[in-house]
C-alpha cells in the first residue's frame, strides 16, 4: 500500500448499488423472432470480447453460422440508430463473431433423460430446432428428411453464393453428436406409420416446396421452370440447360436467387419480369442490389399474360404493361393492366416464381387452410390430430429462417408440454420492451458515424463461380462498427426518489440534456433518450443515479482486487492501475498498442468508457496499494462528445485529495490520445518512470521516519 495512505488511514466512502438487470427490452430484440440478446453481443464485439459474444449468441440461436449468412436481419430495421444515420450491420458482426469466435468448433451435448420418442418430419430449420431443443430437453429424436441431406429449404433452396454447404454439414454433424437419429432419402407417407413405432408425439415440418402456377396459357410448355424446382435441381447437383436469354417471373428472393443462379450457369442475359414497382419488390433489397451489379436487367410493372413454344424450341412470352391502383390486401399497391400495352419477349426458358404453398400429404389426415397451410392452435401448435404438432413455412406459408427457427424451438416446448401432461404457461415477458423514438434534439446530439459496410466480392467475379459473396469483417472494421451501437435501454434511472437532492448535477452534466424537472418539481430521466455514457452515475453526489444494466459484468471494484491479488504475486514495482477504455483497448490507434504490450508493474482495469470512471474509483485504487493511477480514453474515436473533459475534471479532483492526504498530485494522470496519437507509449513510460521515482522517494521516508 502507498506509505502516505497507509499513515492517514484514508477510507473512500461507497455507496452499494443493485447488480440486477434492470434493461429494457431494446427495438432491435423485440423486432427479432428469436428474440435474441442482440444489444449484448454486439456490445461485446465492440469490446473485443468475441468468444463471450459467440456465447451469447448461441444461447438465443444454436444455428447462429446459418443466420449469419441468411437472416433477413428484422432487427436491422428496428435498430433506433437508423433515426440518426444508418443501423447497426448486426448480421454482418453476427457473422463477423461467429466466424473468429469459431463456432463451427462448438461440441453440442445432450443426455437421454426421457422415454418417449418424437418424430420429426421434416428437416429444415423449424425441424433442426425442435429437434436440438427436444434432445436439449432429454427426449431420443429422430429426423425423417427425404432427401439426402438435412436442411429443407436452406440446403435446396438458398444458392451457395448466400449459404455455403459446409456451413450447413457442420450443423447436421452437431445434431448427430447430441444424439439426433437421422433418416435421409425416408419420405414419411402415414403418420400412423410414425406412432405404430412407438413415437409419442410428431412434429410436422415439411416446408413449402410446391411452386404456385401463374394460371396462364400456354405454362406447361418444355422449357418452362418453376423458380423452386430450378433452385432444388442446381443445390443438388444438376445443371440444367438454359440456353442464353433467361426470364424470371417474380418479385421475391427466390426470383433473385433464380436469376443470379442462372447467370453462374452460363446464360448470357437474365431478365425479371415484375408486375410491381420496386418500391414495392418483396426482395431483400441487398440481394436486389447484387443482383443489378452482376448485370440481371429487371423489368418493372410487367406480367406475362401467354407463353408460346417456336418449332425451334424458343419461347416467345406475351407480357402486358402494368399500372398501380390502391393497396391490396398484401398492403401494396395493386398492379392493373393497361389495355393495348402488349409486347413479345423470346427467351431460350422462362421461370416463374411467384409464390409457393405446402403440399401436406393426403394421408397425414391434417386439416389444412388457405394456400394449403396446415392449421393449428397459435398458442400450443396441436393440428386436429392427438400428439402432431406443426411449424414453420408448412403452418406459415413462406417465411423466414429466424421465424421458422423460433417455431421449432416453441413447438419443442410444447411437445414437452404435452408430453408431460403440463397445460402450456403463456407468461408475460420479465422486462419490460424500451418505446418511443430518439427526439430531434437527442438526435442532434449524436455523433454522426458511417455504417461499415462488409466486403463483397467484386462483381466481375461472381457469376462465374458460387463462391459466398459476402465477405467477412476484419477484426477493425467489426469493432469499429460495434461502436456505432447506442446500446438503447441500457440508460440511467434514479434508484430512490427519496434519497434524490434534487440537486440538478444530473442535468447540469447530461451531454445530450435527457435528464428534466417534471411539472412536480421532480427529476425525470426518460429511458426512451438516454444513451447509457455513465456520466450522471458518476456525478452525483448522492449516488442515486445508476445504469439499468450494471455496465461491467466484473464491476470495476472487483477487478481492483483481482488486480491486487495478481500484484502482490508479480511483486513488480511500482504498481501502477490503468482504467483504460475497453473500446479503444481492442480497437484501432494507441490504446490498442497500449493493451498488445504489456508493461510490467502496469495492471489494466478495462471499462466501457472511460467517462464513466469516478474519482472514487481513482482513490480506491490508491487505497489498495497503488502508487500511480492513470486514465485512457479512445479520444477521437470515442462515440461521445467531451470525454476528455470529464476525465480531466475527476483527475483534478483526484488530484486536490491527493494534495489534501500529502500525496504528489503527479500520481495520477488521463491520456486521451487522438487517432493518430504515436506517443502514447513514450508518454505512459515517462508517467511509469515518474511515478517509480516518487515510490523510491515516500519508501525511504518511510524507512526514515520508523
Amino acid at each position: 500500500m502507498c506509505p502516505a495512505l497507509a499513515d492517514n488511514n484514508y477510507r473512500t466512502s461507497r455507496t452499494e448499488r443493485p447488480l440486477s438487470d434492470r434493461s429494457l427490452i431494446p427495438p432491435c430484440q423485440a423486432a427479432c423472432p428469436l428474440r435474441m440478446e442482440i444489444r449484448e453481443y454486439v456490445d461485446l464485439v465492440a469490446q473485443g470480447r468475441i468468444m463471450e459474444a459467440l456465447q451469447v449468441i448461441r444461447e438465443g440461436n444454436p444455428f447462429s453460422s446459418i443466420c449469419a449468412y441468411v437472416c433477413t436481419h428484422p432487427c436491422e430495421e428496428a435498430c433506433r440508430r437508423n433515426q440518426v444515420d444508418k443501423p447497426i450491420a448486426i448480421r454482418s458482426l453476427k457473422r463477423f463473431a461467429v466466424e473468429f469466435g469459431g463456432d463451427r468448433m462448438v461440441y453440442a451435448t445432450a443426455e437421454t433423460t426421457h422415454s418417449e420418442k418424437v418424430a420429426v418430419v421434416g428437416s429444415g430449420p423449424a425441424g433442426m430446432a425442435c429437434a436440438y431443443y427436444l434432445r436439449k430437453l432429454g427426449y431420443p429424436v429422430t429426423i425423417f428428411e427425404a432427401h439426402s441431406h438435412i436442411g429443407g429449404m436452406l440446403r435446396v433452396g438458398i444458392p451457395q453464393y448466400r449459404l455455403p454447404r459446409d456451413v450447413l454439414d457442420a450443423e447436421e454433424q452437431r445434431l448427430t453428436q447430441m444424439g439426433v437419429e437421422i433418416r435421409t432419402n425416408t419420405r414419411v407417407v402415414s403418420l400412423d406409420l410414425l406412432f405404430e413405432m412407438g413415437y409419442k408425439a410428431a412434429f410436422v415440418t415439411i416446408g413449402a416446396h410446391q411452386s404456385l402456377r401463374m394460371g396462364i396459357e400456354g405454362e406447361d410448355n418444355p422449357g418452362v421452370l418453376d423458380g423452386a424446382t430450378f433452385l432444388r435441381e442446381v443445390n443438388l447437383g444438376l445443371k440444367p440447360s438454359l440456353g442464353e436469354k433467361v426470364a424470371v417471373v417474380g418479385g421475391g428472393n427466390v426470383a433473385i436467387d433464380a436469376a443470379r443462379t442462372a447467370l453462374r450457369l452460363g446464360a448470357s442475359k437474365v431478365s425479371i419480369l415484375y408486375r410491381r414497382s420496386r418500391t414495392e419488390m418483396p426482395a431483400d433489397p441487398l440481394e436486389v442490389e447484387q443482383a443489378l451489379e452482376e448485370g440481371v436487367e429487371i423489368i418493372f410493372l410487367v406480367a406475362p399474360v401467354k407463353i408460346t413454344r417456336k418449332r425451334d424450341g424458343k419461347l416467345v412470352v406475351t407480357c402486358v404493361r402494368m399500372k398501380l391502383g390502391e393497396p391490396d390486401a398484401s398492403g401494396r399497391r395493386q398492379p392493373i393492366p393497361i389495355k393495348g400495352s402488349e409486347f413479345q419477349w423470346q427467351v431460350d426458358v422462362l421461370i416463374t416464381a411467384i409464390g409457393q404453398a405446402p403440399e401436406t400429404p393426403g394421408d397425414f389426415r391434417l386439416r389444412t387452410g388457405r394456400g394449403s397451410t396446415i392449421q393449428v392452435d397459435p398458442v400450443t401448435l396441436t393440428t386436429n390430430r392427438p400428439g402432431v404438432f406443426a411449424g414453420g413455412d408448412a403452418v406459415t406459408g413462406p417465411a423466414t429462417v429466424t421465424e421458422a427457427l423460433a417455431a421449432g424451438k416453441l413447438a419443442a416446448s410444447r411437445i414437452d408440454d404435452y408430453l408431460q401432461h403440463r397445460y402450456p404457461q403463456v407468461g408475460k415477458q420479465a422486462r419490460e420492451t424500451l418505446s418511443g423514438d430518439l427526439l430531434p434534439e437527442t438526435i442532434e446530439m449524436i455523433r454522426k458515424v458511417s455504417r461499415l459496410e462488409p466486403p463483397i466480392l467484386p462483381p466481375e467475379t461472381r457469376a462465374g463461380d458460387f463462391k459466398p459473396v459476402e465477405l467477412v469483417y476484419d477484426w477493425i472494421a467489426a469493432i469499429s462498427e460495434a461502436r456505432r451501437c447506442l446500446r438503447c435501454g441500457m440508460g440511467a434511472e434514479i434508484l430512490s426518489q427519496e434519497r434524490c437532492a434534487t440537486c440538478l448535477t444530473c442535468l447540469r452534466v447530461c451531454p445530450y440534456h435527457v435528464p428534466h424537472l417534471d411539472a412536480s418539481g421532480t427529476i425525470e430521466i426518460p429511458a426512451s433518450q438516454c444513451l447509457a455514457c455513465g456520466i450522471c452515475v458518476a456525478e452525483c453526489p448522492a449516488k442515486v443515479v445508476i445504469l439499468r444494466k450494471p455496465y461491467d459484468r466484473r464491476h470495476i471494484d472487483s477487478e481492483l482486487h483481482h488486480i491486487l491479488k495478481s500484484a502482490v504475486e508479480s511483486k513488480a514495482k511500482p504498481f501502477v492501475v490503468g482504467f483504460c477504455c475497453q473500446y479503444g483497448l481492442f480497437g484501432t490507434g494507441a490504446l490498442a498498442t497500449l493493451w498488445r504490450e504489456s508493461k510490467a508493474g502496469v495492471w489494466i482495469v478495462p471499462v466501457l468508457c472511460a467517462a464513466r470512471v469516478e474519482s472514487e474509483h481513482m482513490l480506491h485504487a490508491f487505497e489498495m496499494g497503488a502508487e500511480g493511477v492513470f486514465i485512457a480514453g479512445c479520444g477521437e474515436q470515442c462515440a461521445r462528445e467531451n470525454t476528455a473533459s470529464w476525465v480531466q475534471q475527476r483527475v483534478e479532483k483526484v488530484r486536490k485529495t491527493l494534495l489534501q492526504i500529502g500525496l504528489e498530485p503527479e500520481r495520477v494522470c488521463a491520456f486521451i490520445p487522438g487517432s493518430a496519437d504515436e506517443e502514447l507509449g513514450t508518454k505512459l513510460d515517462l508517467f511509469i518512470e515518474q511515478i517509480g521515482e516518487l515510490y523510491l522517494a515516500s519508501t525511504i521516508m518511510q524507512e526514515v521516519k520508523s
